[in-house]
């Protein structure tokens, strides 16, 4: 069974142009109580069939003091997670007079606690997603913030963190908004040079790149690449149908990258942020039913299928219980998860939401959480037993149940009988 490297995500902001004002809307929602939170003001998720009494599955925290904004986080194993964003507000470096902002903070215990972690140089770039393909090894990407060709950033640690430095990145490029690493040197990246999307090789772990195929014309990706070790590729976006609205889109590539083509999609897809592979074939895709990429519009999630590798989509036929989906990810073929927005209030408010499938993906169930005040927007799961989200100031412990067989059906010589399956 083949599971898909993530890249993540699931920073992942949600598209270029309209981050901003996802924080404004996100940091917003934190003034509502824990409370009205947690509960999706009055709407308690159903219990999950293996729950504990009285323990949520998802908690939350605040990010380490200092930290900027978070927006994409990879976890190589169930203990190791770090997580990549942007600068954002830091009352505590202004009231201390201390540098800039975190960008980068790390976990060596499954999300229970983080430390912030710098770039060597003193720089602070601008990082949109995170990659690490084993417990020492991590490659972020993103950009040093310039409006003008070489501000493509790439850093990277092969010491578990202690130290990051900034590694060779594409040539004049603005900027990397995703990337995936196959293996502890190899790794493919999305590029955007400013008149082009394409996708770059290292097989050197960012010390040399080279330059592959182009993004289909018209193609606005996300941050969002997913690589499943068969070679396929796929990155959720959208294509501009008029001004400020788009039709959802997913490009793929069967070869790792050095070729693309836009996937068939329905065509009245919303805008498509995440996807995930639970196999070779069985493919997901998520965002939200909205079509405006000029703003943040309050929806409905978005949730598609793939039963062929990705080439071609239908809709779920159960809606999304997340609201505006951001991230996803399957640990396995049955477990998979995604986080993202609950609407609260009027007029709304942007809090965090997490659900989880035990059957592929084909329904998902909101998770009850603690602590999750703003908008989950990356998110990794190691293992069938754990995930970790991020998003904005906020890092979450995400418990994974995993699904109760049914029972097996029984029979004696000359009968036959049968135990009906246990419902959920």
């Amino acid at each position: 069974m083949a599971v898909a490297a993530r890249s993540v995500t699931r920073h992942r902001f949600p598209r270029r142009g309209v981050g901003l004002r996802l924080l404004l809307v996100v940091v917003s929602a934190a003034a509502l109580s824990g409370c009205a939170l947690s509960s999706h003001a009055g709407r308690a998720a159903p219990r999950v069939l293996g729950q504990v009494d009285g323990t949520p599955l998802v908690v939350g925290k605040p990010a380490p003091d200092g930290t900027g904004q978070l927006g994409a986080v990879s976890c190589p194993s169930a203990r190791r997670c770090w997580a990549v964003g942007v600068a954002g507000p830091d009352p505590s470096a202004a009231a201390t007079g201390a540098a800039s902002p975190a960008v980068i903070v790390a976990s060596a215990d499954g999300g229970n606690t983080w430390r912030a972690e710098h770039v060597t140089g003193g720089s602070t770039p601008q990082l949109s997603a995170v990659s690490c393909p084993t417990s020492a090894r991590c490659m972020a990407v993103g950009s040093n913030g310039s409006s003008l060709p070489g501000g493509g950033v790439v850093v990277t640690t092969t010491d578990a963190g202690q130290t990051w430095a900034p590694a060779t990145a594409p040539g004049n490029v603005l900027a990397l908004v995703g990337v995936a690493c196959q293996g502890p040197t190899a790794c493919t990246a999305i590029v955007n040079s400013g008149t082009s999307t394409w996708s770059a090789q290292s097989t050197d772990f960012g010390l040399s790149w080279h330059q592959e195929g182009n993004l289909p014309a018209n193609f606005q990706s996300g941050n969002d690449l997913t690589c499943v070790p068969s070679g396929t590729c796929l990155v959720a976006g959208y294509v501009p149908t008029s001004n400020g609205h788009g039709q959802g889109a997913i490009a793929v590539s069967t070869d790792g990258g050095r070729s693309w083509a836009l996937a068939t999609v329905p065509p009245d897809a919303g805008v498509l942020r995440s996807a995930a592979c639970p196999s070779t074939t069985s493919c997901l895709a998520a965002g939200s039913t909205s079509t405006t990429v000029s703003d943040v519009v309050p929806a409905k999630g978005e949730l598609l299928r793939s039963r062929d590798g990705g080439h071609t989509w239908s809709a779920s036929a159960r809606t999304a219980p997340v609201e505006d989906t951001y991230g996803l990810a399957c640990p396995s073929a049955e477990l998979c998860a995604m986080v993202g927005t609950y609407w609260v209030g009027y007029p709304a408010a942007a809090a965090g939401a997490v659900a989880q499938s035990g059957d592929g993906g084909a329904t998902f169930r909101l998770s009850e959480a603690a602590y999750i005040p703003t908008t989950l927007a990356g998110l990794s799961c190691p293992d069938t037993t754990v995930c970790v989200a991020v998003g904005g100031r906020t890092v979450a412990r995400i418990t994974l149940v995993t699904p109760r067989p049914a029972p097996r059906a029984t029979s004696t010589p000359g009968t036959e009988s049968h135990t009906p399956s246990a419902t959920g």
